[in-house]
């Protein structure tokens, strides 16, 4: 049996669907997280070994763990970035680290956590991105205005979830935000291009592509946030890039990669790559790109491609997920978004987790707790028991 370890420290929810889909890949599957996490919040997990919450004792623990424990590991797959970042600040050792983090060349660790470190070894690979610097201290915003242009995104360097992401239309915009943001190490300044965002959901082993997604994002959060619903089809034009990008890092896991589509030069422009997994992957087997199968290729040491099915390469799905997008039609109190959920507008409920109930379940509680926390908040409004907005 393959064994694989799935690693949280903070708790995203972009975790939850993992353990099933590496379980149908073939895979036992350990959970080094804290109490509740929702990378337990499943049935597909086989163990569960309860992580500290301080940071030095998780990574401790974490490193005694995958060295000296009972288990050797196949896969260690850290979840999140500030797992990424935790284990690239205190490793060393070239071989822990090809056991431990998502790359096959410890020389591009850079990638790991850092915009700036994504922006040079883009430089570097000769890989295309849109116009950037990495702010210095006392550029000027006329600066940095000839050189990047103008709509640009201010990034902080560890920046995740569209925190840490500010939008410039003028050199005034320049000097508010640099004035908001304290730690202005490694701050990225890139060319905004007029376009849409295409996310590739991927899976490398030892540099080679798998498997990907491609889809539109059509619903955010927020300005730059977490998507609830994307719409996914066939495109084989960004193929190439990810094959290089594989290639050239030595990319060795599952990511996230996003490109800007150019709708004047009708081109994609690389923006960012997050070497974890994500929920999107599990979606993936709806248009025909299933990763699961990808887990099973690789256990067997076929590297290949999986090519899309002809069945779907001409199909465009919108795909929603339950979790995030009922929470924002909540908090929004957006009724229309759902009313397409009540009555299974987009075939909605084939992403509700009716396959594993203990999922469905904590999915439900997390969103009557939101309902009820906004319903009781208007009351207290209402009745004036706290402050208007």
């Amino acid at each position: 049996m393959h064994r694989a370890l799935l690693i949280s420290y903070k708790n995203w929810d972009s975790l939850m669907e993992i353990p099933a889909l590496l379980k149908r890949g073939g895979c036992e599957v350990d959970v080094f997280c804290a109490t509740d996490s929702w990378a337990i919040q499943n049935s597909f997990y086989d163990n569960w070994i309860k992580a500290p919450e301080n940071e030095t004792e998780f990574v401790d623990d974490l490193l005694t763990l995958v060295t000296t424990g009972n288990k050797q590991y196949d896969w260690v797959i850290p979840g999140e970035d500030a797992v990424l970042e935790l284990l690239n600040a205190r490793i060393t050792d070239e071989q822990l680290f090809y056991k431990m983090l998502p790359l096959t060349k410890i020389e591009n660790r850079e990638l790991l956590g850092s915009k700036a470190g994504f922006s040079n070894l883009c430089a570097k690979y000769n890989i295309k991105t849109p116009a950037y610097l990495v702010y210095e201290e006392g550029m000027s915003a006329s600066e940095i205005g000839k050189k990047v242009g103008f709509p640009a995104l201010m990034k902080v360097d560890s920046s995740a979830g569209g925190y840490g992401i500010f939008k410039c239309e003028n050199e005034q915009d320049v000097t508010t935000h640099l004035e908001q943001i304290e730690n202005k190490k490694n701050l990225v300044i890139q060319q905004m291009i007029k376009g849409y965002d295409v996310n590739t959901e991927v899976l490398y082993k030892n540099g080679e592509l798998i498997v990907y997604n491609y889809s539109k994002t059509t619903v955010i959060m927020k300005e730059f946030g977490v998507s609830t619903q994307r719409l996914f089809y066939n495109n084989t034009e960004v193929e190439a890039e990810l094959i290089k990008a594989g290639r050239s890092l030595g990319l060795n896991g599952f990511g996230n990669v996003v490109f800007m589509y150019d709708e004047v030069k009708k081109e994609h422009f690389l923006i960012e790559i997050d070497v974890r997994p994500n929920t999107w992957m599990y979606y993936g087997k709806f248009i025909g790109n299933d990763f699961s199968e990808a887990v099973r290729k690789i256990i067997k040491n076929d590297l290949t491609l999986i090519k899309q099915p002809d069945e779907f390469k001409k199909k465009a799905i919108t795909i929603s997920l339950y979790k995030k997008d009922v929470y924002r039609c909540i908090m929004n109190k957006n009724i229309v978004g759902l009313l397409k959920w009540m009555f299974n507008v987009n075939n909605n409920w084939r992403y509700i987790p009716n396959y594993d109930r203990k999922l469905k379940k904590a999915c439900n509680k997390y969103l009557y707790d939101s309902f009820m926390e906004l319903f009781t908040h208007k009351i207290k409004k209402v009745t004036g028991s706290v402050r208007g907005d």
